[in-house]
């Protein structure tokens, strides 16, 4: 039987289970009847299935690097947003700063680009009324 979660599979199904948690419990009852413990402790074998199972899940819930990049980028952009209002005196004083900053970029870059498309319209233009019909 295959889990619909991280392609894992799952041992066994409900009638191993319930056999198997049958056979524990007359396990468990026999050693008590008879006053012996029915599992013996191993402080080592527990210390190392400890880790082991540590070890595991922390390979499968490793972080992605994308996401922790992403992460801090944004910690950074909102600590320079609250240095920028504490600076300005207001968040909005700081609004107005980072929209300074964004504004000339983006407006060169248009006129960048309206400038491109009308030469370009232009030699389409020239092409197309210097070839004769």
């Amino acid at each position: 039987m295959k889990s619909w979660f991280r392609g894992r599979t799952v041992v066994g199904d409900r009638a191993d289970g319930l056999e198997a948690y049958k056979e524990g419990r007359a396990d468990e009852r026999a050693g008590v009847e008879h006053g012996v413990a029915a599992v013996r402790v191993d402080r080592g074998a527990i210390n190392d299935a400890y880790d082991r199972g540590r070890r595991e899940e922390r390979l499968r819930h490793r972080g992605s690097p994308f996401l922790a990049l992403i992460t801090a980028i944004l910690v950074i952009i909102a600590l320079a947003v609250l240095v920028l209002a504490v600076r300005t005196g207001s968040f909005s004083n700081a609004g107005a700063v980072i929209d300074g900053f964004i504004q000339r970029p983006v407006q060169n870059a248009a006129d960048r680009t309206g400038n491109a498309l009308q030469n370009a319209g232009q030699n389409l233009k020239d092409r197309a009324g210097s070839t004769p019909p």
